[in-house]
């Protein structure tokens, strides 16, 4: 057993820390011991312990102020609930995962980022998506420069469970924001099914969304309710991403991760004779998701970068406001971001 294992607290006990994070974790033994837990309701805190072998903090501040914990692990809802918990974790020396969206606000988000800076401890939010196969591979192929010069990425997501705008939403924000591999945007527009009015964030039902860069790269990001197929596509489901560039385009199947890669495909039409992407290797490794915490062992233990720093978990969280504020709007927006 590592006996440089990084202690974790867990903080939130309801379907992140319970459901993501602890399995997570648990599969990362030999770098991780989740060592205990709490929860702005101590029932919840005392039956994930009992059920997991942990022990449960008195209070969320009790675990904060634990001296055996060096990583604080924030899985709690709303995001705005992260800035307190966050804050207060650095402030005592710990190193700090949120779950994402980072925080309710940008305002939020800086606050973090100053706390972090002045503790001199990593501050990392958990955007796993970014882990997923599917978004690999595209990254994969927009990164090999065999598409030319980027005009536009299509990031699409079909989906209508409860609540799934603001769980996936900020996902394909933060997706989107890596494919435009460092462009500033420079404009959106967007539409909602249900916009709120009084609470953009609360915003339901369908929506897409086309931000454009400065350089006129163009990057749709949507989601619509899954349903299978559609007359142009009898009993197939739409692509999950299409990006299209000077000398050829990529469709990539929906695919999160490698068990699920199965009769899932990634086609790449070329412009220039001749011309193929190779076998992605994100496809020929390992599985997705828990790649983030190898990298935040890493970064913690070793220097290495943050898997999701801070100010692009501010930057996901700008765009999906900046989303939002467009669709209730009604109109274009000019931004900077």
């Amino acid at each position: 057993m590592n006996s440089n294992r990084i202690r974790v607290g867990l903080v939130g006990c309801g379907n992140a820390g319970r459901g993501i994070h602890l399995p997570l974790l648990n599969r990362k033994q030999a770098n991780y011991q989740v060592v205990v837990c709490a929860d702005a309701m101590p029932e919840s805190a005392k039956k994930l312990a009992s059920d997991s072998g942990l022990r449960a903090a008195a209070s969320v501040d009790a675990l904060l102020g634990d001296p055996e914990v060096e990583l604080v692990v924030c899985a709690t809802k709303p995001p705005s609930t992260h800035r307190d918990i966050a804050v207060a974790a650095l402030a005592r020396g710990k190193h700090v995962v949120v779950e994402k969206p980072m925080a309710g606000t940008p305002a939020e988000c800086d606050q973090m980022i100053d706390a972090a800076g002045k503790a001199k401890r990593v501050l990392s939010v958990h955007h796993n998506r970014r882990w997923d196969v599917d978004f690999l591979m595209t990254a994969e192929a927009v990164a090999s420069g065999k598409l030319g010069d980027l005009r536009l990425v299509r990031n699409e997501y079909l989906g209508d469970f409860a609540g799934s705008r603001y769980d996936w939403g900020i996902h394909l924000a933060d997706q989107t924001m890596c494919l435009s591999a460092g462009r500033k945007f420079v404009e959106v527009t967007a539409t909602f099914a249900t916009a709120n009015p009084k609470s953009p964030m609360d915003s339901d039902g369908f929506f897409t969304a086309r931000l454009r860069t400065e350089d006129g790269v163009l990057h749709d990001l949507s989601m619509f309710p899954g349903v299978m197929g559609s007359h142009v596509m009898p009993g197939k489901m739409p692509k999950r991403f299409v990006v299209v560039g000077t000398k050829g385009m990529v469709y990539q199947d929906w695919c999160q991760r490698i068990e699920d890669a199965f009769g899932k495909t990634r086609d790449f039409v070329s412009a220039e004779p001749k011309t193929w992407l190779n076998d992605p290797s994100s496809m020929i490794c390992q599985f997705a998701v828990p790649d983030f915490y190898d990298a935040l062992y890493d970064a913690i233990r070793h220097g290495k970068p943050n898997p999701v720093p801070g100010d692009q978990g501010r930057r996901a969280v700008l765009a999906w406001e900046l989303i939002c504020q467009s669709a209730v709007a009604g109109k274009t927006l000019r931004v900077d971001l």
